[in-house]
This record gives structure tokens, sequence and C-alpha cells, in this order.
């Protein structure tokens, strides 16, 4: 009798231990798949980027090099909307590299990205 307790209760505790398991690799497949969406969206939407980019500056940008690896959703301050952010890297008319930073994506829906607010 004694043992048969025994026996339930790791399988109990196995059964547990496999779920909990299980649900941190299905957390882990969306966060993926929510940030392949995010690149995906970012790059359909990668001209008016690349224009915001040219145009906000004092130098001439012949070439903006995007690095689509670094995108993130960040948080400015408490109570602001989460964005998305890229590393990017300007260029001039002979291939100079002028600068790199990163560039700030407000966007409708940060999970499920539709159309962009605004850029800074």
């Amino acid at each position: 009798m004694q043992k048969k307790r025994v026996v339930l209760i790791l399988i109990a505790i196995f059964l547990v231990l496999a779920g909990i398991g299980g649900t941190k690799k299905v957390v882990e497949m969306r966060q993926e798949a929510q940030k392949e969406r995010q690149i995906a969206f970012l790059q359909a939407h990668e001209k008016e980027m690349t224009e915001y980019v040219k145009t906000s500056g004092q130098e001439p940008v012949e070439k903006v090099k995007y690095f689509w690896e670094t995108v993130k959703v960040e948080k400015g301050m408490a109570f602001s909307p989460k964005f998305l952010t890229i590393r990017v890297s300007i260029f001039d008319k002979n291939g100079k590299c002028l600068n790199g930073f990163w560039i700030s994506i407000y966007v409708d829906d940060i999970n499920k990205p539709k159309k962009i607010k605004w850029i800074s």
C-alpha cells in the first residue's frame, strides 16, 4: 500500500514537471513566431523606414543597412506604449559608413503589427 502511494506521487510529480516543460516550450515557440511576424512586418515597411532615416539627419544618406536580427520589443517609461527597435547603419554615396544607431518603430499592435503609427 505504501509503495503504491510513493509510485503515484512520483508519477504525479513527473506529470507536473512534464507539463511545466511543455508549457515553457510552447511559450518559446510563440515568442519566436511573434518575433518572425515583427521582422516580416518591418521588412515589408523597409521603404518607409528608409525614407525616415534618410530625411531625419544632417548628412546625405545613400544607403541604409538594417540588422534584422537585432529587432526587439522595448518599453520607454511607465504607461508608455511598447515599440519595436532595430539597429541600422547609414552610408554615403561612396559606401563609407557615416553612423550606426537604433530607430524606434511604434506600431498599432506589438504582437501582430499591421500599421506603423510613427518612427523615431
